[in-house]
């Protein structure tokens, strides 16, 4: 009965190690005094000894060390004094409980020591990737500074030069002129772009991303560059949040893209519905919507960028010729409640 008194705490060893030594102790005094055994040291009292030391986070696994040295100082004593029945019992319960508790230290040194080296490879692995990020960031920064930004430059220079130069007639001139303060406002938030990426220390306060309030400042570009533009909206106006006023404002300036590089068009039509669950929009143009060469350039990046834009919001969107001619692109971008 004792023995199983004493086995059965060891499978909770490691969740309530000093517990289970109590009782292990408890047992092992009762069988010796029982006179069940010769000397209170058996296995379940080493396991017990072993997982406080390796396991407790409390300052009892080195009260166990010292009153370990204590037994065996005691039965070293009591053996000078001549009492050998005593010291022969209490000297291997103290040797066997003191090596149980060395062993425990050590393997709970080991165990401290790889969760330290696992750690400081983490840390060190999410640096390298921090790095690798920021080498990423650094040589994108460094392509748009070095292609894009110096072709856009030169798209100015070069209009600005051609405006001036005054061997065109009006609607050149209007046109040039759009096209040299677009290609100026591209590089202003190219500028800003870059300053993200790079994470420039002390730079200036960065703009806020666009919306539908900038909307009219985006058709009047369209209109400079040609296009006749209607806007019409639907709808209790309230403000949208960010991301999704940003997509908004993004659909309509690829489908302005689109109509003006690839369309031909020569009037665009641009609807916004505020509806209680949802903002739609309709762009619609009166280009070459029904060619498959129109419709094949409408599918390119541009169109497959809006699609992931509308997507991250759970939205819709269609594209393609309509039955009156031109080309339609009608979005459904849902609001939260």
């Amino acid at each position: 009965m004792l023995v199983v008194i004493e086995a059965a705490p060891l499978w909770w060893r490691r969740r309530f190690p000093v517990a289970v030594l109590a009782l292990v102790v408890s047992a092992e005094v009762a069988k010796w005094a029982l006179q069940v055994a010769n000397d209170p040291s058996g296995p379940a009292l080493v396991f017990a000894v072993y997982a406080v030391s390796a396991y407790d986070q409390t300052r009892a696994r080195l009260f166990v060390a010292g009153a370990a040295i204590v037994i065996i100082a005691l039965a070293v004593a009591l053996l000078v004094l001549g009492q050998f029945p005593v010291s022969r019992t209490l000297i291997p319960a103290g040797a066997t409980s003191l090596v149980a508790w060395v062993i425990g230290d050590y393997i709970r040194g080991r165990r401290t020591f790889f969760a330290e080296l696992i750690t400081r490879h983490r840390r060190e692995s999410e640096a390298m990737r921090r790095q690798a990020v920021e080498d990423e960031r650094l040589r994108i920064a460094r392509e748009l500074h070095d292609v894009v930004a110096h072709n856009v430059s030169l798209m100015a220079i070069q209009a600005g030069a051609a405006r001036v130069a005054g061997n065109v007639d009006g609607a050149a001139q209007k046109a040039l002129q759009s096209i040299e303060v677009s290609a100026r406002d591209t590089l202003a938030e190219l500028n800003r772009l870059l300053g993200v990426l790079r994470e420039e220390p002390g730079q200036p306060e960065l703009s806020p991303q666009p919306g539908l309030e900038q909307i009219d400042s985006l058709l009047k570009a369209a209109n400079d560059a040609g296009l006749e533009v209607a806007l019409k909206t639907t709808g209790t106006e309230r403000p949208l949040p960010a991301a999704l006023d940003l997509t908004a404002y993004r659909i309509v300036q690829e489908a302005i893209t689109n109509a003006l590089k690839h369309a031909h068009a020569s009037r665009l039509e641009v609807r916004v519905a505020y509806l209680p669950d949802a903002l739609e929009l309709t762009i619609r143009d009166n280009g070459e919507g029904g060619s498959e060469d129109a419709v094949r350039a409408s599918t390119g990046h541009g169109l497959i960028g809006m699609r992931e834009r509308v997507a991250l919001f759970g939205g819709d969107l269609e594209a393609g010729s309509s039955a009156v001619g031109g080309f339609t692109v009608r979005s459904r971008l849902p609001l939260p409640q």
